[in-house]
């Protein structure tokens, strides 16, 4: 049976209307918040990268905060994502080629990591926010923190004489406090330096129990 022109226009706009419902559904449930212990916001342990670590340095939250976290995201995206590195980087790899290995190497920085950054330092937790790649459309998803501890160590970083340090030029500012969480795909490197703003990356809140 053949259908009319009147009816394929409505045929297609049932269609339209249910693809955006089904949307929002997906859309919303993403936005719902997700729950972390206060006790998994602090103890964090400062590790050396792996030669594939996009991070020379970084931080590793307890278990308890990312396999938690990895779990609620998984049911709610509604699509399979791939576990990442979960490290909240403290020196990127390419940062350090370029700006810091002429006067500090990877077990310097460690150890004045470990300093600055004891396990008892607490973080922030601001959102739970998600990057796309406008090349492939695949996605990142990350948590945003604050802490002042981390910046002061970024900023206390900066060689006093730079010219010996590297080509470049050390950027306390170029890499905020990010915890990754999950993706889309395998190419994870891609996405680093990751830089954050609130307003449009802040998917979902984070509460705090």
């Amino acid at each position: 049976m053949r259908l009319s022109a009147k009816s394929l226009v409505i045929l297609g706009t049932a269609t339209l209307v249910v693809a955006a419902l089904v949307w929002l559904v997906v859309r919303d449930t993403g936005s719902e918040p997700y729950t972390i212990k206060g006790s998994s916001l602090s103890g964090w342990t400062v590790v050396v990268g792996a030669p594939t670590d996009p991070w020379v340095v970084a931080l590793r939250p307890p278990a308890t905060l990312t396999d938690s976290l990895f779990q609620q995201l998984s049911r709610k995206a509604g699509r399979r994502l791939v576990a990442v590195p979960h490290a909240l980087p403290l020196v990127l790899r390419g940062e350090y080629e370029d700006a810091l290995q002429g006067v500090n190497d990877t077990n310097a920085i460690l150890r004045f990591a470990q300093d600055e950054l004891p396990p008892a330092t607490t973080f922030e937790a601001v959102c739970l926010a998600h990057h796309t790649d406008p090349a492939n459309g695949g996605e990142l998803f990350f948590v945003a923190f604050n802490s002042a501890e981390f910046w002061k160590l970024r900023g206390d970083l900066v060689p006093a004489f730079p010219e010996h340090a590297g080509i470049g030029v050390f950027d306390p500012g170029a890499q905020p406090p990010i915890l990754p969480l999950a993706a889309t795909d395998a190419d994870f490197g891609r996405w680093w330096p990751l830089q954050f703003e609130q307003l449009p990356d802040c998917q979902a809140q984070l509460v705090v129990r």
